[in-house]
């Protein structure tokens, strides 16, 4: 075998023509699919692969194929330069080394009591509901109250307070979905701890609800009776069970009945039937807090008769 069919057969192809043409975009031993950058190629058409042993090439645009040779006569060389490529006796440009990846900056780590304050003036400056608790079946008096609070934006921030009434994380309810999501914490880290109804511990039963702000409305309409923990969605934390009659109230789509057994296993208690026309906010709204007080005490009464 002579010296040349010995260096056609060695070469590794594709690290040829990353030195020879950077902007190929080949890499050192990757066969694929680039561009044949002495043509100007902008759409990659050019393939290099191996088979049995040895690199190959087919330039899809112009139908040329071949080996290591035939691809740098393709390119525009004369046979003795590409002889003198492939034997070593030209020198190559040095391969071009990939650009630094600058790390991400971090961004500051947001202050959770500073955000929320900021976001309470801003919602207690408010003339009227903002859109974003639109239809939610909460009014903006109620709102101030609860301790939520309004971004620049518009978003609503729900913070999520713990059995003795600390806030452990703020829940933002965006006034339009976000990379295809409605909800997100202010803080990573926080888990998807459940809400806790204000004066929690002092109600003879306990009443637990798929939504934090489901748990709101809830909280408005029957908290004078039962104790309200609002969970993060069908799989948010669940809270502690603490011997009470308790009562789950889940959504009525198949999310929600199917997290209702895990939901009775992990806390014992009845599964209310889900609400008529919508979730707790969505009845509010539409038929007044008085209508779901009503729809929901039946509910648990019906509960208690059937464990009797």
């Amino acid at each position: 075998m002579d010296r040349l069919t010995q260096a056609i057969e060695a070469v590794d192809l594709p690290e040829l023509v990353a030195r020879l043409w950077p902007e190929s975009g080949a890499r050192p031993g990757r066969p694929g699919l680039y561009r044949a950058a002495w043509r100007g190629d902008r759409k990659p058409s050019l393939s290099l692969f191996r088979a049995r042993g040895v690199w190959f090439f087919r330039d899809h645009a112009t139908g040329q194929s071949g080996n290591a040779y035939h691809l740098l006569r393709a390119a525009g060389l004369s046979k003795e330069e590409a002889v003198a490529i492939l034997l070593g006796e030209r020198p190559l440009p040095e391969l071009p080394r990939p650009p630094k990846r600058e790390r991400p900056r971090a961004r500051p780590p947001v202050d959770l009591g500073e955000a929320l304050a900021e976001a309470q003036a801003r919602l207690r400056g408010e003339k009227a509901l903002p859109k974003v608790l639109e239809g939610r079946g909460i009014a903006l008096e109620e709102a101030v109250d609860l301790g939520m609070g309004l971004s620049p934006e518009g978003d609503l921030l729900l913070p999520i307070y713990d059995p003795e009434g600390r806030v452990v994380a703020v829940k933002v309810r965006h006034q339009e979905p976000r990379d295809g999501q409605r909800y997100r914490y202010l803080t990573r880290g926080s888990g998807t701890p459940p809400w806790y109804g204000p004066g929690f511990g002092h109600r003879n039963a306990l009443l637990v609800v798929e939504g934090e702000l489901n748990a709101v409305a809830l909280y408005l309409a029957v908290g004078d009776l039962l104790d309200v923990v609002g969970v993060a969605g069908v799989n948010g934390t669940l809270p502690e069970p603490d011997g009470r009659p308790t009562f789950l109230l889940l959504d009525g789509d198949e999310a929600g009945q199917k997290a209702a057994e895990r939901w009775q296993a992990a806390l014992g208690g009845h599964v209310l039937p889900p609400l008529e026309g919508g979730d707790a906010c969505e009845v509010a709204a539409r038929a007044g807090r008085e209508a779901l007080r009503k729809e929901v005490l039946a509910r648990v009464a019906q509960a208690l008769l059937e464990s009797v």
